[in-house]
Order: structure tokens, then C-alpha cells, then sequence
């Protein structure tokens, strides 16, 4: 899946989780579901996650999914950024981070989230 890929970044690899512009459920849970997948094969406590939601439109399933998915990969999260919250998608956030216990980082940029990551 093209909008779920390992970037590379002053030497560190960064799990790159794009769902910006998304509007369908269905195409948020395939990208969600992509990216839980890759995750849960790699070591506990190793992955760089990047996740781009600019533009992306939630419904309550969508985020239960989302809260689903992220606790399920949470023992394998080294360090997780969220680029594009923008107004009601920090509330969804914040459910994410309360039900999951998930410490997610908000960036304003893929660029500035990588730089955090890679200090990590």
C-alpha cells in the first residue's frame, strides 16, 4: 500500500502512516489496518511512527478503530508523531491518547516530525 511506507531519515528508519485527504471510512481502516499490521512484526518498543491526518474526516467508528489499532500496536511504538490536527481532530486525538495511553507527539510538519523522531 503506497500510503503506508518506511522512510528513511538521518539513518533511522520512520514508518510513514498517510491518510491526509481521506474522507471513506473504508480507506481510513485499510491504511489504519496496513499499518498495525507492519507494526506488530517488529520488535517491541522500535518503531518510528509518523502519521499525516491533514484533511482527513472522522466518524465514531473510524476513531474506535483508530483506538483499536493503536492499542494493539502500542507495546511495539518507540516514539509516535501526528502531523495535520487541525480544530475537532484534537479532540479525537486526545480520546486516542486517553484510551490507549499511547504518548502521541503533535508536529506541524512531516519535516519537523521527523527531526523529533529521529532524537529519540
Amino acid at each position: 500500500m503506497d500510503r503506508v511506507k518506511w522512510i528513511e531519515h538521518k539513518g533511522k528508519g520512520i514508518l510513514l502512516e498517510d491518510m491526509s485527504g481521506l474522507r471513506e471510512p473504508t480507506e481510513i481502516y485499510a491504511v489504519s489496518d496496513a499499518s498495525t499490521a507492519i507494526i506488530c512484526k517488529q520488535p517491541e518498543s522500535s518503531v518510528l511512527l509518523v502519521t499525516d491526518v491533514s484533511n482527513t474526516r472522522y466518524n465514531p467508528s473510524v476513531v474506535n478503530r483508530l483506538k483499536e489499532n493503536t492499542k494493539l500496536t502500542n507495546p511495539y511504538m518507540k516514539a509516535y508523531v501526528v502531523v495535520g490536527i487541525e480544530g475537532l481532530q484534537r479532540v479525537v486525538l486526545q480520546s486516542v491518547v486517553r484510551f490507549t495511553g499511547q504518548d502521541i507527539k503533535m508536529c506541524r510538519s512531516i519535516e519537523e516530525a521527523k527531526e523529533w523522531l529521529v532524537q529519540q
